[in-house]
């Protein structure tokens, strides 16, 4: 989803209103929902490199033992 991001950049009108910018969102929505349900396990298996690393880059921010400050 990354690399995605990263190839493309979309600029959105400005002059839409806020009922079309609601129409696009519930329209895009719903094109997610709709590809998750035929392709959840292949999403879930390419996904899953990424929700690891992610996982993995998170530094632990304090030592189980330390004493607390307050």
């Amino acid at each position: 989803m990354s690399m995605l991001r990263a190839r493309f950049t979309l600029a959105l009108p400005d002059d839409w209103t806020p009922q079309q910018a609601l129409a696009v969102y519930e329209l895009l929505d719903a094109l997610r929902e709709r590809v998750w349900d035929c392709y959840e396990l292949q999403l879930i298996e390419l996904l899953a490199p990424e929700i690891e690393e992610d996982d993995a880059s998170q530094p632990d921010l304090f030592d189980f033992n330390d004493p607390l400050p307050f």
